[in-house]
């Protein structure tokens, strides 16, 4: 997944710079039809209407892009709910670019879903705490997934989906791992090829190579 950063100067007044630790992850609609993920990163990065109102999220996702405008150690100004607010003190902020193109909005969505599902995983958040805009403000937002018919309950399952799949392990690992094995080097049944080694496991699998003359 390829992210692009345009994060917010710390210097303006819609980067709130309050430290987060996120429990939560709200999704938004931009209400900004047509508009993409870099003009929005723009708007937000640039613009004195941006920064006077003041107004920042974390992420917008469009058909081909991802954009982040701010760090996720840090709290913006998304929900609506004030400066000491769950949702903005507490949640990961995501807009979805609104399109015309049906195949664009539905391209923006699925893009949505790949990285909502990564955010789950990585910050330990529960699919229970992916909420819309509209759980914390009562705001029709985000709009078009919340008047689609089972609009939001499939964006959800989507999610689950993808945190739920598992990777296929390349040919190339499980091979690797299938040699140290034969050849002694690691214990058989100890280790997936997944895995990842320390510095000191390495240094005893290197250790035993030179010791029984493998090369």
């Amino acid at each position: 997944m390829r992210i692009t950063q345009n994060i917010i100067p710390k210097n303006r007044n819609n980067r709130p710079g309050f430290s987060m630790v996120p429990e939560y992850i709200t999704i938004h609609d931009t209400a900004n039809p047509n508009a993409t993920a870099i003009a929005h990163g723009n708007y937000l990065a640039k613009n004195s209407i941006a920064e006077g109102l003041p107004v920042s999220w974390h992420f917008t996702i469009d058909d081909v892009s991802i954009v982040q405008h701010l760090p996720l150690d840090e709290s913006g100004w998304h929900v609506g709910d004030g400066t000491h607010g769950t949702g903005n003190r507490k949640s990961v902020g995501i807009e979805i670019c609104e399109f015309t193109d049906a195949s664009k909005r539905r391209k923006a969505e699925e893009n949505a879903v790949k990285l909502v599902a990564y955010l789950a995983k990585e910050l330990s958040i529960p699919v229970s705490n992916i909420v819309q805009h509209n759980h914390w403000t009562g705001k029709n937002c985000p709009r078009v997934l919340r008047i689609r018919h089972r609009g939001w309950s499939n964006f959800i399952k989507a999610v689950k989906a993808n945190m739920d799949e598992k990777k296929e392990t390349p040919e190339w690992k499980i091979v690797g791992l299938k040699w140290l094995e034969e050849s002694g080097l690691v214990t058989k049944g100890a280790w997936k090829a997944e895995d990842v080694i320390d510095i000191g496991t390495l240094g005893t699998i290197l250790s035993r190579i030179t010791i029984t003359g493998r090369k």
